[in-house]
């Protein structure tokens, strides 16, 4: 059995953007299976006689992921009997099918590090990039609800008085104001002022949230 977690460092707080780009990395991975059954976790296999879970979290200022992985007891069950039997042939079959179980049962490690690696590269990009191009300063931070307008004490998904979801740029992770021009990635529907997801595609090429490749006319 695995049982093993990854940190990464989340300063400019893209939570949302990692898990985006895990959830379309593992899926794409060499799994037999990638399923996602909550917002941050997903059921995972390398293959038959193996199994997985990963589960990602935010703590403090750091992004974790959490994984669990181990070959399935019908593995051993099988071994034990073919070992009773001592036939040659049966015990060289068990070996075959514990190796094969524990191949499968690695991979789900190994594909979880790679799309893990991907997904942290994506954040340190968008966060290189908003230094690099000023993003961070170019718009004010919204310290009011856009729907109610009341004072928002600290930054959450939604507002603590009237509940409506307080919308973040996908390139400078500000909360859209009221009166900000926005559009939509056509692919992941993620948000961004549009002056900055223009300049963000005609350097990158691709969505900064989901990472697709995406044209200025695409946009909704």
């Amino acid at each position: 059995m695995t049982d093993f977690e990854i940190l990464i460092p989340d300063s400019a707080d893209e939570f949302d953007t990692f898990v985006e780009h895990f959830d379309q990395q593992i899926k794409n991975s060499n799994l037999k299976r990638a399923a996602k059954i909550a917002q941050t976790e997903w059921d995972l296999s390398g293959g038959i006689l193996s199994k997985g879970n990963v589960n990602i979290h935010r703590s403090a200022n750091n992004i974790i992921v959490h994984v669990k992985s181990k070959i399935d007891v019908l593995v051993i069950i099988i071994v034990i009997v073919l070992f009773l039997l001592m036939g040659l042939i049966t015990v060289l079959l068990g070996i075959i099918i514990l190796a094969i179980a524990l191949n499968n049962e690695s991979k789900i490690g190994t594909e979880v590090r790679r799309a893990t690696e991907s997904a942290k590269t994506k954040i340190l990009m968008k966060a290189s990039y908003r230094i690099e191009t000023g993003l961070d300063m170019g718009k004010k931070k919204i310290t009011e609800c856009p729907s109610c307008g009341k004072p928002l004490s600290k930054e959450g998904g939604f507002c603590p008085y009237c509940g409506s979801k307080l919308e973040k740029c996908t390139v400078c992770n500000l909360i859209i104001g009221k009166d900000d021009e926005i559009t939509k990635c056509p692919y992941c529907s993620g948000i961004a002022h549009r002056d900055h997801i223009l300049e963000y595609i005609k350097i990158k090429g691709e969505c900064p949230r989901c990472g697709k490749e995406l044209k200025k006319y695409e946009l909704v």
